[in-house]
């Protein structure tokens, strides 16, 4: 695996070329003789594993592992979280074949990402480095990262600071109103719904620009359309700039509020700041319950 992500090299795997029992089984190659293991590719039938990158293999993939650091696996769940909805929960035991088991066996059996911290042979035989983890998701769940992170339009409308661009007393701010530090963004809940704010600076170096953004679900393409033009209706009537951005079952409800003194120096008085957050989202929230409810 270590080999197809930094040496761009793909090859084919069968039964044979694997001397670890435990990977034969846990792959689905053979049945286990004497103790089950957890988790494993079952029933046993498999023929053969394809290993390749992803931009050179020449199947569709079952599973996609994605080999990386913990500060970029950060990064990548903390948009896969936004992608479908759901924390990851890594199930892990760090012990024999955790790359065959834990990466590709897990996400491939029960159709969920599935992080983990490797395992000694890993790290002693295979050549991984001590800052290595891998991640392995079902190809759906990628399709769906994939698709938010290189989504032009999304990606163009939410374009906020990295964390460390931004002043301590601001961070501080944001926390004591109940949000959490995302990569670019800040997120937390308010009245039952999951709110991001993106900041962006002037050319002076301001945070006046501020973008909150709230991600709307529907049972299909059409309701959401259906949607789309009272959703901008509603967004129209708020303080700001507002767009919706429709893809698949989802809009994206993004208001753009300005500060021209710059949103760091109303943060300087923590109830000044609550005040101001409070009032954006109140009004927002308010208007989000209108569109749900639209015939």
């Amino acid at each position: 695996m270590r080999k197809a992500a930094h040496e761009g090299k793909g090859y084919l795997i069968t039964g044979d070329d694997l001397n670890n029992f435990s990977a034969r089984v846990i792959l689905g190659f053979d049945d286990p003789k004497y103790v089950d293991l957890y988790p494993r590719v079952k029933p046993a039938k498999t023929k053969s594993v394809v290993v390749a990158p992803l931009e050179e293999i020449e199947v569709e993939p079952n599973v996609v592992v994605v080999i990386t650091d913990p500060n970029h696996a950060m990064q990548i769940i903390q948009v896969l979280t936004r992608a479908t909805k759901k924390s990851l929960e890594a199930t892990m035991t760090c012990q024999a074949s955790a790359i065959a088991g834990e990466a590709v066996a897990l996400p491939f059996m029960e159709q969920r990402p599935n992080l983990t911290l490797l395992c000694g042979g890993a790290r002693g035989i295979a050549g991984y480095s001590a800052d290595e983890l891998a991640l392995g998701l079902p190809l759906e769940d990628f399709i769906k990262l994939a698709d938010l992170l290189v989504e032009p339009t999304l990606s163009k409308a939410l374009c906020g600071c990295l964390m460390d661009e931004l002043p301590k007393h601001l961070k501080e701010a944001f926390s004591d109103f109940g949000f959490e530090k995302g990569t670019d963004h800040f997120y937390g809940d308010f009245r039952g719904k999951v709110f991001r704010f993106y900041l962006a600076k002037d050319e002076q170096g301001r945070m006046t620009i501020t973008k909150v953004h709230y991600p709307m679900k529907f049972k299909n393409e059409e309701e959401a359309k259906k949607s789309a033009k009272a959703a901008i209706e509603l967004l129209m009537k708020l303080e700001g700039t507002s767009s919706v951005l429709s893809r698949e079952n989802w809009l994206d409800l993004i208001l753009t509020v300005n500060f021209p003194e710059g949103l760091e120096k109303i943060a300087l008085d923590k109830k000044e700041f609550e005040k101001t957050i409070t009032n954006i989202l109140t009004k927002f929230s308010e208007a989000i319950d209108k569109i749900e409810i639209v015939e």
